[in-house]
């Protein structure tokens, strides 16, 4: 190794550390690159008519006001729900919930009821493991940006930073003039097409939860459940969180089923329709939505796509099943950049042309 790589790679190392360390500003840097990738687009669109400034304003306008437009509707919709859903007597809805898993276990045969412990039908245990759950993942979330005031300042730098990514983009010729010369042409093969598959992927999960969110919306609407607009748009925006997102969308479907589901009547059928609703959304994402919309953008066909969902899931659960697409996308690149010309390489036939006397 020479002594100019050597300096290189601590360079790296060094910018990598300082990027960990400073991971309060760098995580939502991050998220307004991403962020960028989406709107950029647009932004290149309107900037020959409003001008770099104006456009890059504008789209951060769409980021800041459009989730509270789609709020709006879900305001006098809440209330609706509040109204059905007693929140102040969980309790009691707990209680209903092990009377019917209850009485399910004793219309089952003696041979099942005994493997079948009551103990385990408490909801409230399961409320527990949940808010647990929930609890780890927030202490995790606030550890990571430094404290709630991290995380505060993450989301008010998160507009600032799209505005000023916007504005000055594109960034890889910029960064591409402080690389050494010798780096041109890996940069130029490899830097473009990440970018090009974070877009497209990025952008393929939006729509996948948009419709995914409509698609709930309305089924929900037909069943007559309360507050189907807020349930349907919280399904479609969770269904972008990982980890939590899902975990936090099923149990408020659950909720609002059992405590009034609609033309099935709530109680124990009400919690079985919200049940097989999710599970039938999260497979018509997971095996439809996602090899149609993200895989053929990605150009992966629909078994890889299917395939990697479930390694991914297996490997690293729900967090695996959110980046495992785009992971295996960037891979094939760096696949092919770096592994295929290695191992297309026979070895003899370079020692052979190592030791071949030159003429």
């Amino acid at each position: 190794m020479s002594i100019h790589t050597a300096v290189r790679l601590a360079i790296v190392a060094g910018v990598s550390w300082l990027v960990w360390l400073l991971r309060p500003v760098t995580a939502p840097l991050l998220g307004a690159y991403l962020l960028m990738l989406v709107f950029y687009p647009l932004h290149r669109r309107w900037r020959i008519r409003l001008g770099s400034s104006v456009s890059a304003l504008a789209c951060v306008g769409l980021l800041v006001l459009v989730p509270p437009f789609l709020m709006i509707p879900a305001l006098f919709d809440f209330q609706n729900l509040l109204a059905k859903v007693p929140v102040d007597d969980l309790g009691g809805l707990s209680q209903q919930l092990q009377n019917h898993f209850l009485a399910l276990r004793d219309g089952l045969p003696t041979w099942l009821q005994e493997r079948l412990d009551p103990s385990q039908l408490d909801p409230e245990h399961a409320v527990a493991v949940v808010r647990d759950q929930l609890n780890h993942a927030g202490e995790a979330l606030v550890q990571f940006f430094g404290g709630i005031f991290g995380i505060v300042s993450g989301f008010l730098l998160l507009p600032i930073f799209l505005y000023f990514l916007l504005e000055g983009g594109p960034w890889l010729a910029r960064i591409r003039a402080e690389l050494p010369p010798a780096w041109y042409p890996s940069f130029d093969r490899i830097l473009p097409r990440i970018e090009k598959i974070l877009s497209l992927y990025l952008v393929s999960r939006t729509k996948v939860a948009t419709v995914k969110g409509i698609l709930g919306f309305g089924i929900l609407l037909l069943l007559g459940f309360p507050g189907s607009y807020s349930l349907g748009l919280a399904l479609g925006a969770l269904s972008l969180l990982p980890v939590l997102g899902p975990l936090i969308g099923y149990f408020l479907l659950a909720l609002v089923g059992f405590a009034d589901g609609g033309i099935t009547g709530g109680g124990f059928a009400g919690l079985v329709t919200a049940t097989v609703l999710y599970t039938a959304l999260e497979l018509l994402e997971g095996y439809i939505l996602i090899p149609r919309m993200v895989g053929r953008g990605l150009g992966l066909s629909d078994f890889v796509v299917i395939l990697t969902v479930l390694c991914g899931g297996a490997l690293m659960g729900i967090f695996g099943l959110v980046i495992a697409v785009p992971m295996v996308a960037v891979g094939r690149v760096l696949y092919a950049e770096f592994l295929r010309p290695v191992m297309k390489t026979d070895p003899e036939e370079s020692l052979s042309a190592a030791q071949k006397p030159s003429s």
